[in-house]
């Protein structure tokens, strides 16, 4: 009987200290459960400020998008309101008796605007229908002053007239037409020594040199030296190159030029190719059919005109500044 009390008196103090470490469990169980959920947070949160820093940034660059577009809306309303006040001057100016500086301004730019037409495009027909607008401008003055003005724009006008008898254009294709003829030309080729010409009936400097490993030619006279293939493209490319420069200097209205460049091809096809052939005659005629036409009509130069109207204007403007002047004084 004591034996067994003892034994139950031992199992009963056990008791307690399952009850702790069932407690410890719990409490570490819990932890390690919390600790786990304050990650997960952390990571939201973390989440959460990224996601809050790019809809700031974004923010900021829509507000800076809007700003720019607001500026760029008050730079225009600027600009409008501008050009209504430079309107309404030009209205009122034209109502205080303005119109004949206006016109002359007007003429002005026609005129301006013609001479950069054609220096820029070589269009000599829109050149003209300018020109003859600024004419037409000054003309609704009705002022006999602006008469030497007229009569320079009609100086330039007849010059451009005489300009349209020659096509430019045209000439210009034709001498592309003439580069594509240039691979059908047959340059001189290399020619072997007379039959009667051995080295039995030649000297003995001249048998060495037949053995020494040169070549030898001779040219005597006008006769153009016999060609390897190379050098025969190289003649070609020459004459290709003369025929180019000349459709350059065409359109960029360098007579000069125009006509060294034609002098150049001709003294190509003298020099290296025979006479007797179809397209080399072909070639030299039209050559000097082009270069016997009158270039300097087909590219004149204008700006008398421009520099009357301009100094009608200067005119214009000192009188009245005279008149104001005048009209302080009284």
């Amino acid at each position: 009987m004591t034996h067994r009390a003892f034994h139950r008196q031992q199992g009963l103090s056990l008791w307690p200290l399952l009850i702790v470490l069932i407690v410890l469990a719990a409490l570490a169980a819990a932890g390690w459960w919390g600790w786990q959920q304050w990650r997960v947070l952390e990571q939201d949160r973390r989440a959460s400020q990224s996601e809050i820093s790019e809809l700031r940034s974004e923010l900021n660059r829509e507000s800076q998008r809007r700003d720019r577009a607001l500026q760029e809306i008050r730079e225009s309303q600027d600009r409008i309101e501008a050009a209504r006040a430079r309107d309404r001057e030009a209205l009122a100016d034209v109502r205080q008796g303005g119109q004949r500086l206006w016109l002359i301004n007007e003429a002005e730019s026609l005129a301006a605007l013609a001479g950069q037409r054609l220096m820029l495009t070589g269009d000599a027909e829109a050149a003209r229908r300018l020109l003859q607008a600024a004419d037409q401008t000054l003309a609704r003055l009705d002022d006999p002053q602006a008469l030497p003005a007229r009569k320079a724009l009609a100086v330039d006008i007849e010059k451009l007239n005489g300009a349209r008898q020659v096509d430019i254009e045209a000439m210009v294709l034709r001498l592309g037409a003439l580069q594509a003829l240039i691979p059908e030309l047959a340059v001189p080729e290399r020619q072997a020594p007379p039959a009667g010409d051995t080295e039995q009936d030649a000297g003995w400097w001249q048998r060495l040199l037949n053995h020494l490993p040169v070549t030898v030619r001779r040219h005597d006279g006008e006769v153009p030296l016999p060609l390897t293939e190379t050098q025969a493209s190289t003649v070609r490319l020459t004459l290709d190159a003369s025929l180019q420069q000349a459709q350059l200097a065409l359109m960029q209205r360098r007579v000069k030029a125009y006509r060294q460049a034609l002098d150049n091809a001709a003294a190509m096809l003298n020099q290296w190719f025979q006479e007797d052939q179809g397209r080399v005659r072909q070639m030299r005629a039209a050559l000097e059919e082009l270069g016997g036409q009158q270039v300097e009509q087909a590219l004149p130069e204008i700006g008398a005109g421009l520099d009357a109207v301009r100094g009608l204007k200067r005119d214009l403007l000192k009188s009245d500044g005279n008149g104001a002047a005048g009209e302080a004084g009284r």
